[in-house]
């Protein structure tokens, strides 16, 4: 049988886009799914190149409109229509026509944690430009734009400056901000020098991002505008081969208010670098950071005091050779675990619940010969690691996901899933539950609906429900059939599959999907074996 050419539906994941899940078939659009998680950019996947890809934000308004409101100009005059970095004209020569002329904005309010100000900026009377992060010294850089370095910096943990061509230079810089928040663009005269009556620089582009690194720039106008993966776009994973699969995960919540920012954390006979350039991240960019050990204690503790079942995860590579470290929850929630830590990037978790309160994660007996460290993340109420949810000062939380459809009835109609159980989550006596077993649960379950549900221990004959799961249900207008992994598994007349009117798949059962596929027919015993057939 050809399966894609027999059937009406054909879910392969491959063409998305924000809200939008389509389908391969049919071509008209009409078997697209409509893909929600809700209003955040916390969610994240592992994309064609292996990295872990996120999304991100450019929270200033007019990012390149700097005569605009809010933003504002003090003793300097704004000319726009400039070449730009880019050969556009849309660059902007700043000249100020007093000391300590500047254009600014304002209006972000208390602005907490981690963020990073990035900027396109070339010379022109001025050499050298100053960028405030707030009203105060936090944040506050001079870039000399004539030789591309940076000069004084204050309370900042990483700048960086990228030549992109004729004079222009990207500048950024990251620091952990607390307090009433605007960024200054000032033309100075020298390093820690704005007192200058005369000046002009070039500039384009502005951008205010949360993270340890600037990302690729996103325009503005009247609101803050996301890249990467946004609110509602399905994940198209890549973390088990090189197709993709479609990752739908339950609400989740990182209670680690920083996730990358390890500055945020206390140690103990430890050196920290924070953003070093000797090692890539798993995201692909220079944001993890290296601790080094003393030799006696060399720890890093983080304390979120819970009840309960808690997953605690961390990526983890060695400088150099094989290296262990210890985790730790030092009041005895979870028992201590030593973790083999090599020269490639690997996840590492400390799980479990034993009704005892967790006080905190200690990364311990940390080498002299250093480890590198990112993505940190603390789940209440979790059994297993769900996909990286960054933090940068609070907690976040990535909801859940869901895709739906409507499909046509039809009185006879076989349902295909092919896919992979992300976790055992637990399969009691919830009602109305069909075909109860050690591992799998199938539900018709509320507004004539199927839910599959994965846990327990695996017993002797349902073997065939391992990580990788196909599983087919064939009606007849009468009777459903169900076949797992190429096994005929049961009858059941109770699911009228007639009044099912659409298709829906949520993260709530933390599946990841090859493929979903709609038949018009009840595919005969022997089409359902070949088809589930592993």
């Amino acid at each position: 049988m050809n399966a894609l050419e027999a059937a009406s539906l054909v879910m392969i994941p491959s063409g998305y886009e924000n809200g939008t899940l389509g389908s391969l078939k049919p071509t008209d659009g009409s078997g697209d799914f409509t893909f929600s998680r809700g209003s955040d950019i916390s969610a994240t996947r592992v994309n064609e190149q292996g990295l872990i890809e996120k999304g991100y934000e450019n929270l200033l308004k007019y990012s390149n409109a700097f005569s605009t409101s809010p933003w504002i100009s003090t003793s300097l005059t704004l000319t726009s229509g400039q070449s730009g970095y880019d050969g556009s004209s849309d660059a902007w020569l700043i000249t100020k026509t007093a000391s300590n002329g500047r254009v600014q904005q304002s209006g972000f309010g208390t602005l907490s944690g981690v963020y990073t100000i990035s900027l396109y900026a070339k010379k022109n009377a001025s050499q050298w430009m100053r960028i405030l992060g707030n009203a105060s010294t936090n944040g506050d850089v001079f870039i000399d734009l004539e030789n591309g370095v940076f000069g004084n910096a204050s309370n900042v943990f990483d700048t960086n400056i990228e030549s992109v061509g004729n004079g222009w230079y990207r500048c950024s810089f990251s620091a952990n901000y607390s307090g009433i928040f605007e960024i200054r663009i000032y033309p100075a005269d020298g390093d820690f020098d704005t007192s200058g009556t005369s000046g002009s620089i070039y500039i384009q582009d502005a951008m205010l991002n949360q993270g340890m690194v600037s990302y690729p720039y996103v325009e503005t106008t009247t609101s803050p505008v996301a890249g990467g993966i946004l609110e509602d776009m399905p994940r198209l994973d890549y973390t088990d081969s090189s197709c993709p699969a479609l990752l739908l995960e339950p609400q989740r919540t990182n209670l680690l208010p920083y996730s990358e920012y390890f500055d945020g954390w206390s140690q103990t006979g430890t050196t920290l670098t924070t953003n070093t350039t000797e090692t890539l991240s798993p995201e692909g960019l220079y944001n993890a950071s290296k601790l080094v050990g003393n030799g006696t204690s060399g720890v890093i503790k983080s304390g979120i005091a819970k009840t309960g079942s808690v997953a605690v995860s961390v990526y983890l590579k060695s400088v150099s050779g094989s290296v262990n470290v210890t985790f730790k929850d030092p009041y005895g929630g979870l028992s201590n675990q030593v973790k083999s830590v090599t020269t490639e990037w690997q996840r590492f978790d400390f799980i479990g619940d034993n009704g005892a309160s967790f006080a905190g994660f200690w990364v311990d007996d940390i080498p002299t010969s250093g480890i590198y460290m990112w993505g940190a993340q603390l789940e209440q109420d979790a059994t297993y690691p769900t996909s990286y949810i960054p933090t940068y000062g609070t907690s976040q939380t990535r909801l859940a996901e869901n895709a739906t459809n409507s499909v046509a009835n039809t009185t006879s109609r076989t349902y295909f899933l092919d896919g992979k159980r992300l976790a055992d989550e637990g399969v009691g006596n919830t009602s109305p539950v069909y075909y109860p077993n050690d591992n799998l649960k199938i539900t018709f379950w509320t507004n004539n609906r199927f839910r599959f549900r994965f846990g327990g221990a695996i017993n002797s004959y349902y073997t065939l429900v391992g990580d990788d799961f196909k599983i087919a249900i064939s009606y007849n207008g009468t009777d459903s059939k169900i076949f797992v992994n190429g096994v005929y598994w049961m009858t059941q007349s109770s699911f009228n599959l007639g009044n099912i009117s659409a298709l829906s798949i949520s993260g709530n059962e933390g599946i990841s999907y090859n493929q979903l596929l709609l038949f018009p027919t009840a595919l005969s015993d022997d089409e359902c074996i070949e088809l589930t057939t592993i």
